[in-house]
Parts: structure tokens; sequence; C-alpha cells
């Protein structure tokens, strides 16, 4: 699939067949009920304003220089509310709660769209079932795994006395190759995603991967029948993983559905349930031609998809060691956009997202075309196919240089000539690679900041580096463990700047989008007290918000993809010249200094693909979210947002 393919978004794609001279903001006066107060929807504004350092030739109007930064302002440089302080006590651009279902353009309700009510926090979905779970997590067996290998790696200390003194000193073990190999290789099985066995056996993690290359595989469709569909996912640290990040539901296009998620809390995965739905205008009713306005259905050929309400349908507490199984109630699937899943106790990162298969990519191909089309339709059909899948994931993501170096240790072979007298392996190597792999495992816990071998500008407010299918980030001035919270002097008011510096790290391009919730169009405070059950929902949730797309005019932001290094970086078991299935040569030099450089000389960032852009806020953020970033093509779990 070419980048042109899937990054050209023309409006028309989005809006549906008819382009209007206002843009988006002239359906206004067609629609019914016009204003939040009123009961109806709340006004909708001009796209951005784009340009790029882009250099063209004045005759051909070929490209010369591509784009390497883009100038944006958002809506075009219209605001809804009057200025004021969002964050102090009376925000402008929160709205009165109205305690009815939200409505479309025509003025009609959208079902199931009020998640909380003064009688009822808990509207749109039943009591969850609850269940005990083991709550080991991929992060506690790896953990343990590299313990274990470390203990078989400690230098033997010896301590001799000589008339009155003592003299002691180490050297290293023989490490039991085959220990080493098993627990290596339980490693790998973990990271890919794999049948586990042993002591990890029916782990609740077990098959999903802490690579993300799987995207091919978690594709869905709502069951005719029952009109339900089941989502699984894991909550632990600051990850969420899902079994699903695209649903097919042709069969509920006009009818109310469920989905009925099943929720594993594994450790350190305490945290409110807090799905967030994002819902599109009735596209059944944007033929406008009866009121004087345009028929954006171009005769019901055109199925046009207009920004509407986004919620959180819920803010249900759960507990580590716990498994939750509800039924959320769901709109005709027309409506629907997708699912965001995020947890505001350690966000970002900790959000997972599902989608709509069938609101299609620039191109009118499916939703999920961009993930096939790099990963494939069944990663795991082959051996081959698997590690083909895993290629394409940057050399530099920590959860790959993990998978790389615990092949490597699985892989060792000390053969069968007379090095058997020494019964074991030199353990300063060993030593020596669990350090990277030590240092790679801290990288892949963290999302806050930038991994090993990366840097922010240090003209960068802001930097998002696309990795592993996912996205990491960096705030300025922010220590990368805290709660990433925006100064307020450095956007906090219309006008105001921010300079994002966009990084790939993979070898595939990544597609940068910005979604406001809330702060331009409005937002309600829906839910109401459940402190006294554990929860959190009146002072974290979004309630319901109005959203746009700051980058819906002319498509998502293209960051191209890493340039494959020449050599992988080395590390203690390259460098030996290791040849696995050989029973001689120099892979049996020993190591016994350890490290010989720099833990960060070892991950090569050469060729990470790079954008820049300058954003201008037309309006104050919303106190719950400044900036959501996600990636259009690739979606799942690669979102980095500013609070």
């Amino acid at each position: 699939m070419k980048l042109a393919a899937v990054m050209a978004v023309p409006v028309i794609s989005l809006w549906g067949g008819t382009a209007l001279a206002q843009g988006p903001a002239g359906l206004n006066m067609f629609c019914e009920n016009g204003g939040h107060a009123a009961g109806g929807q709340q006004p909708r504004v001009p796209f951005e304003i784009r340009t790029t350092n882009e250099v063209r030739d004045p005759v051909s109007d070929e490209v010369i220089t591509p784009a390497t930064r883009t100038y944006l302002t958002t809506a075009g440089g219209t605001a809804v509310f009057p200025e004021g302080d969002s964050f102090g006590p009376n925000p402008p651009n929160m709205l009165p709660t109205i305690y009815e279902n939200a409505k479309t353009c025509r003025g009609n309700e959208i079902p199931n769209t009020l998640p909380s009510t003064p009688g009822n926090p808990y509207n749109l979905h039943d009591d969850p079932v609850i269940r005990q779970i083991d709550k080991t997590s991929p992060t506690d067996d790896l953990d343990w795994i590299m313990d274990e290998i470390e203990a078989m790696a400690e230098p033997r200390k010896v301590c001799r006395s000589v008339r009155g003194y003592q003299f002691c000193y180490s050297y290293p073990r023989r490490v039991n190759i085959a220990d080493l190999r098993e627990l290596a290789q339980n490693a790998v099985d973990i990271i890919e995603g794999n049948d586990l066995r042993g002591r990890f056996s029916e782990r609740e993690y077990e098959g999903f991967p802490l690579l993300h290359y799987l995207g091919g595989l978690k594709t869905k469709a709502v069951d005719p029948e029952t009109k339900t569909i089941t989502i699984t996912q894991l909550w632990y640290d600051t990850h969420i993983e899902s079994d699903v990040a695209y649903i097919d539901p042709t069969v509920v296009n006009d009818e109310e559905w469920t989905i009925n998620y099943v929720v594993k809390i594994l450790n350190r995965g305490h945290e409110d349930f807090a799905p967030y739905a994002m819902f599109f205008d009735d596209p059944n009713e944007l033929d406008l031609t009866d009121v004087g306005g345009p028929d954006l259905t171009q005769g019901g050929d055109a199925f046009p998809r207009l920004p509407n309400v986004g919620m959180d349908q819920t803010f249900f507490p759960m507990e580590e060691g716990l498994e939750y199984t509800l039924n959320m109630k769901m709109p005709p699937a027309r409506f629907w956009n997708l699912s965001y899943h995020w947890g505001w106790r350690n966000h970002p990162p900790r959000v997972q997202v599902t989608e709509n298969v069938l609101v299609p990519l620039a191109n009118g191909m499916p939703r999920n075309a961009a993930e096939i089309a790099v990963f494939g339709e069944n990663p795991r059909e082959s051996e081959e196919s698997k590690l083909n899948a895993i290629g394409m994931i940057g050399d530099t993501a920590p959860a790959k240089r993990m998978w790389r170096m615990f092949r490597e240790l699985a892989a060792m072979d000390t053969g069968r000539d007379y090095r058997r007298q020494f019964r074991g392996f030199n353990a300063s190597v060993v030593r020596a690679q669990m350090e990277l792999i030590r240092q790679a495992f801290y990288d892949w816990q963290n999302r806050r900041t930038l991994p090993t071998g990366y840097e922010m500008a240090p003209d960068t407010d802001v930097t998002a580096l696309f990795l592993n299918n996912t996205m990491y980030g960096k705030l300025k001035g922010h220590d990368g463990e805290a709660e990433v919270r925006m100064d307020q002097s450095l956007w906090d008011k219309r006008g105001d700047q921010v300079n994002i510096q966009l990084l790939n790290g993979d070898y595939f391009p990544h597609a940068y989008v910005l979604v406001d919730f809330g702060g331009l169009r409005g937002w309600e405070n829906t839910f109401h007290n459940t402190l006294p059950v554990g929860g959190a929902g009146p002072l974290f949730t979004f309630g319901r918000n109005y959203f746009w797309i700051h980058v819906a005019g002319q498509g998502p932001i293209p960051v191209p993809p890493a340039t494959r290094p020449n050599e992988p970086s080395p590390t203690p078991v390259s460098e030996m010249g290791w040849n696995p299935g050989h029973n001689a040569g120099p892979g049996y030099r020993f190591a016994w200094g350890g490290m010989q450089q720099e833990i960060s000389d070892y991950v090569n960032t050469d060729g990470v693909g790079e954008h820049n852009l300058e954003v201008t806020f037309t309006y104050e953020p919303s106190r719950r979210l400044r900036m959501y970033q996600f990636d259009a093509l690739h979606h799942d779990v690669a979102v980095w947002s500013v609070h």
C-alpha cells in the first residue's frame, strides 16, 4: 500500500459527496434546534488552515522537496466560546448537563447516548459479573526470568587468607546452557504472544504479545443472532491490550447492539473502566434539500460522517486480580466511529481503541487495510509470516530489543567438542547481555518519556515517537515519571502555539492526527458521585463532549518510516561472533570485562523518520484533556495524549 494512497484524505471522503463552500460550518443553518441550550447540537466550525514547507515545481507542480514541517491553525481560526479561563471554577466551554440522549442534525435522539443520570450513575450497562483470576502480568514473569538468568550469571567470589591478610577476587561462573536457553525461550514466547509452557502455562495474558504485530487477526464481526460482540482486554501497568481492534458491525448498522466486555485486571492494573465512544451524525438524515441545504448523501450513494458527540459510557472501578464482564448498550452502528478504552489513573499511556471497520480509509479501503498491508492477514500462519511481521517493527523499540537479545540467548549452544569440559558457558557474556535487556525492559515499561537512544529536539514542546506500532512521548520539562500534565503557561489561551516533533522508528509510515475533545465545541459532566463505591467519575470523567478533528480537511500528517540500518546494533553475544548451530569458531571467546560500550551506543537511531508540526490553537483547552494524538492508520494502542 503506497503512502500517498492512505494519507490523502480529501474532504468529501469524510463529509459525504458534497463539499460546501463554507465547509462543515455551513451545515449549522440547516440543523434543527441548533445550540446545546436548546437541546440540539453544538455548532460545527471550519476546517483547519494548513501550510507546509513543501517545494513544488511552478510549471509541472511536481514535488521537488517533500514537506518536513507543517503549520496548522485550528478550526480555521474560529472559536465557539468567548475567551476565558478553562482551568478556573467556571470553564467557559463547559456546557449545562442535559439528561437526554444526544441528538442528530434533524433533532432526533440517538439511542444509548446518555451515560449517567441522577437516578442511575451507570445508565448504559448492567452490573458486572466478577470472578477472581491469577493477576500475574507479563511484567512479573519477565522480571522473574531476568532475575533467574542474572542469578546464574553472578560471578563467583573467593576469599583467601595469607599471613593474616585476606585476598578476595571474582571470576566468571559457568552457566548451564540448557537452563539459560529454556529461560530465554520462555521470555521470547511471552514477547511474541505464543503458547506458554511450564509455570507460565494458563496465564491470563497468554496470547497477548508485547510486540504489536497481530493487527491482521484483530477484526471481529457482531454476531447476527445475538447482536453482540465479545471483547477481551488485559489491564496492567500502563498497558491495555485487547483481542479486538476492529469491529465489523454490518448486521447492526440500523439496530441497537451490545459490546460484551471481558476485562482482566492484572498486577498494577487498578483502574476505572471508561470506554469513550465517538458518534457521528445520522447519515440517513443528511439529504437536507427539503430545508434548502445540500444533499450530502448524493442521492443515497454516499455515506457522510459528520462529527457529533463523544462520551465516557461508564466510569466503573476495577480492582487487581478480578475479571469483570459487563454488557455495554450501543446505538445503531451507523452512528458509531470508535470506542477508546482508557484509564485516567495512569494516562497516558494506558489506552486502547477499537474502531468501526466500515469507516473507510481515504482510498475507500476498510479501516484495517493499512494494518493488514504492513503485517499481513495472519502473522501466525507460519514462522516466516511471523518473522516478516515482527521485522516491520523498528529495531530500536524496547520490546523488539528484548526479543532479539532473548532470542540470541535461546539459540546459544556450547557445541560438542573439547569445550564441553568447561561444563557451561562463560557467564560474563550473559551478564553483559542482561544489562542491555534490563535497560530495554525499563524502556518498555515507561512510555511517558523517550526510550534509550532518542532525544527531544531543544526547540520542541512535545515529542511523539511512533515505535512498536504504538507511541512514546516526551513533554518539555517533564520528568518522564509522573502523569503527563502540560504547564498551564504553555497552552492555556487561544493564540498559543505548540511545537510538536514527530518521530517514526518503525519501518512503515505512520499518520499523525490531533483531536479536540470538548475545548472547542464544549463538554458536559453528566456523571454523578461514585466515590462511595470506590469510583472517581465526578473527578475525572469526560461526561459528554462535542469533538472536532484538527487534521480533517487535508488528512492525517504523514510521518515517514525509519531507514533500516545496514547492520543491526551489536550486542555482547553478537560481538563475540556467535554462530548458532556450529560447534567451533569465534563464538567461544571469553568476555571478562562485561559491557565494553555505553548502553546507549547499542541503540542506533540513525535514519529515524521525522516531521515537525507547529499548531496555533484558536480556543481554550478542555480541563479534561489538552491534546489527543494518535496514529490514523494503526490506531489500537498508538495514542499519546497530554493533560
